[in-house]
């Protein structure tokens, strides 16, 4: 596959192309999308497209799919120290946003081949021969996809949907691109909101009755209402925020403290709404996560490669209560070879180097709930659901009110969260700055920057602006690339 016009990659009808990015199937050209079975294979080949590396430039350890962006959005926060590796330069912010530069390209491309690839499926689903409950199901996981894919490229080349909703947004492509197709304008953030809350909330009534089994990487109904709240918490619409949390919520337990300490390595773990099982067959090798978080050994411990990059930052450690279990993962002695650097139990990979990942658990709705009810006016019932998660990892509970009480909300997200790649997107929503104290490693003067910077938001990739001839290549307002610095003044 080669780049298209429009930053999109070819895909012909047949689909073989697709399918060769999926190891599993010997599907022939013929019978794709003439069957169920034929659109089921070409959906997998989706499934291993977002958890494997993606094409957007070397192959290289922070290009793999969910896991790197999960590590992307983590580094570029305020809580993770890195020393090393490929994520250094994401971490200082050493130009990574620029348009001209591997990691703009790689978000881009990772997200619309596998939104090209999805609508191949919705093109053709309808007319596929077999059960119509089955195709209901296909298609409902493969709006999912594209919902999923279009919120995360609003976030990442835009500025917050509260602030920026009548702002470049990115383009929509709802039918497959070939080379000979036109580009599209960016439209507004708006157009782009539009497009994933109609494909989400289609999926989910899709979704109604579909059991994915022991497959907790394939979106089933709760993990696309999971996806809801992220959008509407993102919206500002407290209400549906709220509702879709609980949705959520009523089908899955927090996660026991014994699970919490024990390596978050275990698909089958309870509160894991959606996750990413590493087999012998499909895996990220030393590319994975337990790869990047050093834990007190020369490797992962069981002879695996390791990079040791990855630590919690002293003032990030600093701000949980002594009682606190999730404290107890600290190992509070200096890490050896490292100056004063101390580091996490929380990601450990398990015996056979092959440890799960989790992407959504019942914790983060919890938090969303907290933070809609309290947005809501609603501080009582937004600290009974704090206190849960709070009495249940022995912290101290939350007393405040409005804003002091949503500070808080944010802070137990941080503590409960952290490693799960919520840390970017966190932080862009609630109009954060960058704020890295105590030993953070900042290297370059980059850092930190104010809320609303630029430098958070991604550039339209410079290919993409060659190519597409509904793009105007200048800077915004005078054209359709994003500032590469200043802060953006609603």
């Amino acid at each position: 596959m080669t780049l298209a016009t429009g930053g999109l990659l070819t895909m012909s009808t047949s689909c073989s192309d697709f399918l060769e990015t999926n190891p599993s199937t010997s599907v022939s050209d013929q019978d794709v999308f003439v069957s169920v079975s034929g659109a089921q294979a070409a959906l997998n080949g989706c499934y291993f497209q977002m958890r494997t590396y993606s094409g957007g430039g070397a192959n290289r350890q922070d290009d793999w799919g969910i896991p790197s962006l999960q590590m992307i959005n983590d580094v570029m926060a305020d809580d993770i120290i890195v020393w090393g590796g490929w994520y250094v330069y994401t971490y200082n912010y050493w130009g990574e946003t620029r348009g001209d530069i591997f990691r703009a390209s790689q978000l881009w491309t990772y997200h619309y081949r596998l939104i090209n690839n999805v609508n191949s499926i919705l093109a053709y689903i309808d007319d596929c021969q077999g059960d119509q409950t089955e195709k209901n199901h296909i298609k409902g996981q493969a709006l999912a996809m594209r919902g999923w894919a279009y919120f995360n490229l609003a976030r990442y080349f835009q500025h917050t949907y509260a602030i920026a909703k009548d702002m470049p947004g990115v383009p929509i492509y709802t039918d497959p691109t070939t080379d000979q197709t036109e580009g599209k304008g960016r439209g507004t953030v708006a157009d782009t909101y539009r497009q994933v809350l109609a494909d989400l909330t289609e999926a989910e009534t899709l979704l109604e009755g579909y059991n994915r089994g022991s497959l907790k990487n394939n979106f089933n109904q709760a993990v696309v209402q999971g996806v809801l709240s992220d959008v509407y918490l993102t919206m500002n619409d407290w209400s549906n925020a709220e509702t879709y949390a609980k949705k959520v919520m009523n089908q899955y337990p927090l996660t026991s403290n014994n699970d919490y300490l024990a390596g978050f390595n275990n698909i089958n773990t309870a509160s894991w709404i959606w996750g990413m099982e590493q087999t012998e067959e499909q895996n990220m090798g030393d590319y994975s996560p337990y790869a990047m978080w050093y834990i007190g050994t020369g490797d992962r411990g069981y002879g695996y490669w390791s990079f040791n990059c990855f630590f919690p930052a002293n003032s990030f450690i600093e701000k949980f209560d002594t009682d606190d279990i999730r404290a107890s993962q600290f190992n509070m002695e200096t890490a050896p070879g490292w100056n004063n650097i101390y580091y996490t139990l929380k990601f450990r990979d398990n015996e056979d180097g092959r440890g799960s990942i989790v992407i959504m658990r019942t914790e983060s709705m919890l938090l969303n709930a907290a933070e809609a009810l309290c947005r809501q006016g609603k501080s009582d019932d937004a600290k009974a659901l704090l206190w849960q998660l709070q009495d249940m990892r022995g912290a101290t509970r939350s007393v405040s009110t409005g804003q002091e009480l949503l500070e808080e909300i944010w802070l137990e997200r941080r503590k409960e969260l952290y490693g799960e790649g919520y840390g970017l997107f966190d932080m862009l929503r609630n109009q954060k700055p960058l704020l890295r104290g105590s030993n953070h490693w900042i290297g370059g003067g980059d850092t930190p920057f104010p809320a609303n910077s630029w430098r958070f938001i991604f550039q339209i990739p410079r290919g993409e602006l060659l190519n597409n001839k509904n793009l105007v290549d200048d800077i915004w307002p005078a054209g359709d690339q994003n500032p590469y610095d200043g802060v953006y003044q609603p």
